[in-house]
């Protein structure tokens, strides 16, 4: 099942959207100059889009660089 969150500006909050509100959000801020960051998560990846940009990350590989960065812990070294 795949889930839709608006990401607020202040760098802090979210809000979960439905698939509805997040479709009509893409379409009316497609080509404004201050738009919304939205994400969608789902079983495989990640994807945020921010006005006509979109971008999709695997979450395997996501999960990779975020262990390489040392913002998660990697239980395999445990």
């Amino acid at each position: 099942m795949t889930r839709y969150f608006h990401l607020y500006a202040d760098g802090k909050r979210i809000r979960e959207i439905s698939w509805e509100e997040y479709i009509e959000i893409v379409r009316r801020e497609r080509h404004r100059e201050k738009t919304k960051t939205l994400l969608c998560v789902s079983k495989h990846d990640i994807g945020i889009s921010k006005g006509e940009h979109y971008a999709y990350v695997p979450i395997k590989q996501l999960l990779e660089v975020l262990k390489s960065c040392g913002m998660i812990k990697d239980e395999s070294s445990s």
